[in-house]
């Protein structure tokens, strides 16, 4: 359970920074972090139109500065981060596909970028950064995937540049419900035309997990972090065969028809959110696991030897708890994208 008076007195009164602010993420993490009475939030982000649109959402609330720029670039970076004490690092190219294509430029964004936000962290004072990875990240397999692992490998390396300096750490978690480019926003686009949910394979299993889950993790990661540790949410998986039949049972009017399209380049059948070699340096907290860096923080590890598994797993979609339908209904059911596309026929 998320302590909510240990998040306000870390960020009341402070001066937060999201990097790629207006994702969806982004504007959940605003949402909340509202309510502990922050000085400022300031939104990083190359979208104009997204941060007007953020801008009516919050309804021009003075906490907001909103700013734009790209965290390729470093100049702008180091304007934007002057008076910050936290930083949340979302900026990235989230993409599979599209990265499988444009390589290059998930290295400079999600590498590069990275690195950047890094250094100008260390020379602004920022007390924390928190960067956010994907479970393909994980014993990855396409260019996005090597992208976002190298940069945990960055954000845990800047630890040891300089003691007593910024504090770096990781949040990895699966796919989010709802955000953009997940197959939930596709799904509703292909009810809503009466086509065939796409399928690229039968025995394909992600996790899952919702936005506030999401915050709330990082919000853990703020308070417990102290250098180098990666952030897993102890979350559930469930097959697409049964994310495309519980979304057919809230839309009974529509043709229940799927049409296998087969595995997209980059893709896993299956996601891991903590690998066998992680394994070994784990530790089970209440609903998140943390791995702890074993060659860039030895004295962390010897402090915690007695909370580290010592038995060689794997965590994976295949073999972790599967949502139900019927769970996976419920779920859907609360997602403010399946309410809008229910409201009208209601």
């Amino acid at each position: 359970m998320l302590n909510r008076l240990k998040v306000q007195k870390i960020i009341k009164g402070k001066t937060i920074l999201v990097t790629g602010g207006t994702g969806s993420f982004g504007k959940t993490i605003a949402s909340a972090l509202l309510k502990y009475k922050p000085q400022q939030i300031r939104i990083y982000s190359r979208g104009e139109d997204k941060q007007e649109q953020m801008k009516f959402l919050f309804k021009g609330d003075k906490t907001f500065k909103f700013i734009l720029g790209d965290v390729r670039d470093k100049s702008q970076l180091e304007r934007v981060m002057k008076g910050v004490d936290y930083v949340f690092h979302a900026a990235a190219q989230k993409q599979v596909p599209g990265t499988e294509i444009n390589v290059l430029e998930g290295v400079k964004t999600n590498v590069l970028g990275a690195q950047n936000v890094i250094d100008v962290s260390i020379a602004a004072g920022v007390k924390k950064a928190i960067a956010i990875s994907t479970d393909k990240a994980v014993e990855p397999i396409n260019a996005m995937g090597m992208t976002k692992a190298l940069q945990e490998r960055l954000f845990i390396g800047a630890n040891t540049y300089k003691r007593g300096s910024t504090v770096f750490s990781c949040v990895r978690y699966g796919n989010v419900l709802g955000s953009t480019g997940s197959v939930l926003p596709l799904f509703l686009k292909q009810l809503k035309s009466n086509g065939p949910l796409t399928i690229t394979h039968k025995e394909m299993t992600r996790f899952l997990i919702t936005l506030d889950e999401a915050v709330n993790l990082v919000l853990e990661a703020l308070i417990h972090s102290v250098g180098g540790e990666i952030f897993i949410p102890d979350i559930q998986s469930h097959s697409i065969i049964d994310l495309s039949d519980a979304l057919y049972d809230l839309f009974p009017l529509k043709k229940g028809s799927t049409r296998l399209v087969g595995i997209r380049p980059g893709e896993k059948l299956h996601e891991t959110l903590i690998s066998p070699n992680e394994s070994l340096c784990s530790v089970k907290k209440d609903n998140y696991y943390i791995i702890y860096p074993i060659t860039s923080n030895p004295i962390l590890l010897k402090k915690h030897s007695s909370q580290i598994n010592k038995k060689y797993y794997r965590y994976s979609s295949d073999t972790a708890k599967r949502l139900t339908k019927v769970e996976l209904r419920s779920i859907l059911s609360k997602n403010d994208l399946v309410k809008e596309a229910i409201a009208p026929s209601a």
